[in-house]
């Protein structure tokens, strides 16, 4: 069984992940307004950020600065 975690980025609480789950945490960050900072000139980076899974997702746009911050806490597994 997976581990399963909830997730907040900007403070902004954007769901509960299975830790491999990298896909559907991108889609989810995409889609809650305010959670990224992506601007137009950098989409391509934005899309190409390697989502293996949710920790590497949130530590790669953390470095490009697409986000400040995130937390990830443990609510299963």
């Amino acid at each position: 069984m997976q581990r399963v975690y909830e997730v907040k980025v900007n403070n902004i609480y954007i769901g509960t992940f299975e830790e491999a789950d990298g896909v559907g945490l991108w889609q989810a960050l995409s889609e809650e307004p305010g959670a990224v900072n992506v601007p137009e000139s950098r989409l391509a980076d934005w899309q190409d950020l390697p989502d293996d899974n949710v920790r590497t997702l949130l530590e790669s746009a953390k470095a490009a600065g697409f986000i400040d911050d995130y937390d990830m806490d443990l609510v299963e597994g």
